[in-house]
């Protein structure tokens, strides 16, 4: 089995709406098995394979503790509660963001062998399943987002430039500088932290301080 290239976002893929698989061929079992293996490799727990090129209703999830599963055509059939998760994305990578998922949901779905399976999940395995649908009809994880500051760069340091931050130089002339001499400037380099301020403030409550 082969590797697939994972589709990364802005890939107008990721945005179309995935057919219904009709005919379950031995063809598209093995697609299965090498979203399966891509997956694995990429140490995810869940894929759609609109993420590996192809519009059709196939996802594959593994979450710890639990059998890998392909699952073709999957349906949500019902939805209780919301809770708040940190998720991410393969086709989104160094990046989490904090959206609502169910508590709780009951689906079904084709296995390989064409067997109808139905099952309620939570916690984990119910949200990659949530994930993986919304791939399914075109949706990304980073919709749901309430706001920007939900999204955040993963593995980020302070003294790294936060996705938010805005970095600026400001030139101040010396008494003998001209315009055309601009060894006579002092530059002076700052950063504007816009990830420290909350939604509802302007520039104006940043501190600009020189």
């Amino acid at each position: 089995m082969a590797l697939l290239p994972i589709r990364k976002f802005p890939d107008p893929i990721l945005r179309k709406k995935s057919d219904e698989i009709v005919d379950l061929t031995k063809e598209l079992i093995q697609f299965g098995y090498e979203m399966l293996e891509t997956m694995q490799s990429a140490k995810g727990v869940g894929l759609a394979a609109p993420q590996v090129g192809r519009l059709i209703r196939m996802i594959t999830i593994q979450v710890p503790e639990k059998k890998p599963m392909i699952m073709v055509n999957p349906n949500i059939s019902k939805k209780q509660g919301l809770r708040e998760v940190q998720e991410g994305c393969l086709s989104v990578p160094g990046f989490t963001g904090i959206i609502q998922r169910s508590v709780k949901i009951d689906a079904e779905y084709l296995d390989v062998n064409k067997n109808k399976i139905k099952f309620s999940a939570e916690e984990l395995l119910s949200q990659a399943i949530e994930h993986e649908i919304d791939h399914l009809n075109g949706i990304m994880y980073t919709d749901h987002l309430k706001s920007h500051e939900d999204l955040h760069k993963t593995g980020i340091t302070p003294d790294e430039v936060h996705w938010h931050d805005v970095g600026y130089k400001i030139h101040i002339s010396k008494d003998q500088a001209t315009k055309d001499d601009l060894s006579m400037y002092e530059v002076i380099e700052k950063k504007i932290e816009l990830s420290k301020i909350k939604s509802d403030s302007s520039l104006d409550d940043a501190s600009l301080e020189i």
